[in-house]
């Protein structure tokens, strides 16, 4: 996955680079344009030579023949040296050098100076602090290589370069980590705006005023998907609402007919059909419904609706033989903010589901914990682990012998979505099933 804040770290450092490497290399561009050419090679010699020179205490001063001073005298036939800290005197083709234009002793104590002389007769002279003694070097006539020019360059630089890149490299940290937080603040409000959407109408919401000019494709394009997805949701709900309601009248009516025939046998296997018609029908009903409104919430004590509910499924239990216990643990008081309606729907779903799939003379345990837990327990089959997550699809019948309309899961899924709750679906040890509803706690 690949970061951005990561890949404009690295591109931001690589531009500080790029331009403080431009910015050196102007300087001595700029160097070498404005700098007398003769004064320039005059300069760097003049370096050269002083590596070379030793002043050993008590010994005559001496010129190390260096690897560096060797390459200027083999290339330098106008070259000229003279060096001297008052007791002794080191010189390089005195028959070239010119007349000093100032009157320095070179033989003589003297006092710490530099000169520059540029044109024809261009020379360099320099008094210097060597081993504890003052030691003149004049030189002129020197035609170092490039190589030289520019090392001596870079070492001169080397002390600004190193402070002005110190403050550089500030600048450029600052300069990512305000833009790194500027585009990951821009971000995260888009997340934000994006996480708040309601998915039953993911209208395009993202916010487009304080989006960066560089990001507004992508939340334009955003939005418009959303817009077209809210629409499309709209139409298949309208038609799963049309369709549904359309199909009310001619199953009443069937039913009715179905009731009038002589045929006992006939007349049983076609009201098992049109039953289990009725019941994908209203579950349509009950989808459409959950999906185009928004639910109104209010305070709702859990355990009292989940005793409703077994009251009014008493009958249904009784037929099936089934026996049922309700379990209330905890505070039996606290209240949830919730849509009474649909959470009775979902717990009586769920007791019609355990019903479905239960056993001869099974044992269904309806537990509340804490006024905003619902657990609803089984003996019967169970589900595959495998299988659990696909039980809560539409239309999908846990069994093929099911008469059910493969909706009730799906339905109790979307409410305890639509409540910011959850739907988990485990097993028990000892075989069937345990559906837990968790409800978010009031604020």
């Amino acid at each position: 996955m690949t970061s951005l804040s990561r890949a404009l770290t690295i591109r931001l450092s690589l531009l500080g680079i790029v331009l403080f490497t431009a910015f050196i290399g102007a300087v001595i561009v700029f160097t070498f344009v404005t700098e007398d050419p003769g004064a320039l090679r005059n300069d760097v010699t003049s370096q050269v030579i002083q590596q070379s020179v030793r002043s050993p205490s008590g010994n005559p001063l001496q010129v190390d023949k260096t690897a560096g001073l060797t390459r200027i005298e083999r290339a330098s036939p106008q070259l000229w040296y003279l060096v001297s800290d008052g007791r002794s005197v080191v010189e390089y083709a005195p028959e070239l050098r010119p007349g000093l234009p100032i009157d320095i002793r070179l033989d003589g104590p003297t006092i710490a100076a530099q000169m520059r002389v540029g044109g024809d007769n261009a020379l360099a002279f320099d008094v210097i602090e060597k081993d504890g003694s003052r030691v003149i070097v004049a030189t002129g006539g020197g035609r170092p290589g490039w190589d030289l020019i520019l090392g001596y360059y870079l070492r001169g630089i080397a002390g600004s370069a190193l402070a002005i890149s110190v403050v550089f490299g500030l600048l450029i940290a600052a300069a990512i980590a305000m833009s790194v937080s500027y585009i990951g603040e821009r971000l995260r409000s888009a997340a934000e705006a994006a996480a708040r959407i309601d998915p039953r109408a993911p209208r395009g919401l993202l916010p487009t005023e304080e989006t960066p000019v560089e990001l507004m494709p992508l939340t334009t394009a955003l939005n418009g998907a959303l817009d077209q997805i809210a629409k499309n949701m709209e139409v298949q709900q309208r038609f799963m609402n049309n369709v549904a309601h359309e199909l009310r009248t001619p199953l009443t009516v069937m039913h009715g007919r179905i009731d009038a025939l002589p045929n006992d046998q006939m007349r049983l296997a076609l009201t098992t059909d049109v039953s289990r018609l009725t019941t994908i029908v209203s579950s349509m009903l009950q989808l459409a419904r959950l999906h185009s409104t928004e639910l109104p919430f209010e305070p709702l004590q859990l355990n009292a609706t989940a005793r409703a509910v077994l009251a009014d499924l008493a009958p249904l239990i009784l037929s099936n033989g089934a026996d049922i216990a309700l379990d209330e643990e905890g505070d039996r008081r606290s209240l949830i903010q919730a849509n009474e309606p649909t959470v009775r729907a979902a717990i009586a779903n769920l007791v019609d589901n355990a019903l479905r799939h239960a056993q001869a003379k099974s044992m269904i345990l309806v537990k509340v914990i804490d006024g905003a837990v619902v657990e609803i327990a089984d003996d019967g089959v169970g589900i595959a682990p495998s299988d659990r997550s696909q039980v809560t699809e539409p239309f999908n019948r846990m069994s093929p012998n099911s008469t059910g309309a493969g909706l009730g899961l799906t339905i109790v899924r979307d409410i305890m979505a639509a409540h910011g709750g959850t739907l988990t679906i485990l097993g028990r040890p000892g075989g069937g099933t345990l559906v837990r509803l968790v409800f978010p706690p009031p604020e």
